[in-house]
């Protein structure tokens, strides 16, 4: 089975083989994946990190042979911290911006450089330092999105929906988790009740009939971080979520789980 790397800051996975296709979510830099079919134009792939299925366009991921793979496989992968970060090609002088998550290979500290397909890059400032918790981790991960706009399928700072928030804010503090609301709500342990929960347990949200819709982290005190409409934090019972720019509530809590961060 072929591997692929990304080389986009953040390529599209769809839901069929079409740039009108439906997109489901995004690969960030660095991300890893399975080939599972391969047409002319698109791969159909899997994700390593959370088996997440879709189809990516080829141009926008590197399908190294198997030697190459390898040893880029090999390399420890630092993941960045920081909500968006530039880095510049060593080779070209071209700069990227990097979102949080994104998989920085062979990443030195102390030159700020890292390595993708041959080429060697480096930050022009250093990443953004997490608390050592992983709890606390989280909640900063996700703290830095405030404000991000909402985006069905999207995973990064210039759009996220609400189980990205989540997915990322844990995949930064060293847990990967699903990638939608609905498989999230399998993860962890069941918290009884608003009353007993902790910083950086997920809140789960539903819809009349009781599916899982939506999904947000909580900060203690009664807050919550959600991604809807933006990132934003707001007020949460046993109830749900209560919007206090709309005065009303918008989310009705479906259950609580405790992740091992």
């Amino acid at each position: 089975m072929k591997h692929g790397i990304t080389i986009s800051p953040a390529a599209p996975i769809r839901a069929a083989a079409s740039e009108r296709s439906e997109m489901v979510s995004q690969l960030l830099w660095g991300e890893t994946f399975c080939v599972e079919e391969q047409t002319d134009r698109w791969l159909r792939i899997c994700t390593d990190a959370d088996r997440y299925p879709g189809w990516v366009n080829p141009l926008m991921v590197h399908l190294p042979h198997e030697e190459e793979w390898g040893q880029e496989a090999a390399l420890p992968g630092q993941i960045c911290t920081s909500a968006l970060c530039c880095a510049v090609s060593e080779k070209t002088g071209q700069r990227l911006y990097l979102p949080q998550g994104s998989v920085l290979y062979g990443y030195s500290e102390a030159t700020r450089t890292f390595a993708l397909h041959g080429s060697t890059y480096r930050l022009e400032h250093a990443l953004r330092k997490l608390p050592e918790g992983k709890r606390e981790a989280s909640i900063a991960a996700a703290l830095q999105l405030l404000n991000a706009p909402y985006l069905w399928g999207g995973r990064t700072l210039l759009g996220i929906d609400c189980s990205g928030l989540t997915q990322l804010a844990c995949r930064v503090a060293g847990l990967n988790i699903p990638r939608d609301a609905a498989q999230q709500a399998n993860a962890g342990e069941a918290v009884a009740a608003v009353e007993e929960a902790q910083p950086a347990d997920l809140a789960f949200f539903c819809s009349e009939e009781g599916k899982v819709i939506h999904v947000g982290m909580l900060l203690g005190e009664g807050k919550i971080i959600h991604a809807s409409g933006c990132v934003r934090i707001d007020s949460v019972d046993s109830e749900g979520i209560f919007n206090s720019d709309l005065n009303r509530y918008t989310h009705r809590l479906k259950l609580l789980k405790r992740l091992h961060l």
